[in-house]
């Protein structure tokens, strides 16, 4: 099994596979040595803000491009501007009888 992987299987449910994607920005700003202005102390990050939004509707309008796939919001209690989630599920049809 793939790490990052786990299966649920519970009799009388369906099974489910698990498995975690990253997709991490680290948002760096560097100062030159005589920087003396008032983006420091973080102020410069909240030009990402806009930036990061874009990012997660993109990659949701991909996915819901592909026929099979739904993407939704999920949560892990971290502030939406330090980690959103997307949940990204794939269902099966289920397999015909006969």
């Amino acid at each position: 099994m793939p790490f990052g992987s786990s299966p649920v299987n519970v009799p009388g449910m369906d099974y489910v596979e698990h498995r975690d994607f990253t997709l991490r920005f680290e948002v760096t700003c560097t100062f030159p040595s005589n920087y003396d202005g008032e983006d420091d102390g973080y102020e410069w990050a909240a030009a990402f803000t806009p930036i990061a939004a874009e990012l997660v509707q993109a990659a949701a309008a991909v996915i819901r491009r592909h026929s099979g796939w739904s993407v939704r919001a999920g949560n892990r209690g971290r502030p939406s501007e330090d980690e959103v989630t997307l949940v990204v599920e794939r269902a099966l049809p289920a397999p015909s009888a006969g």
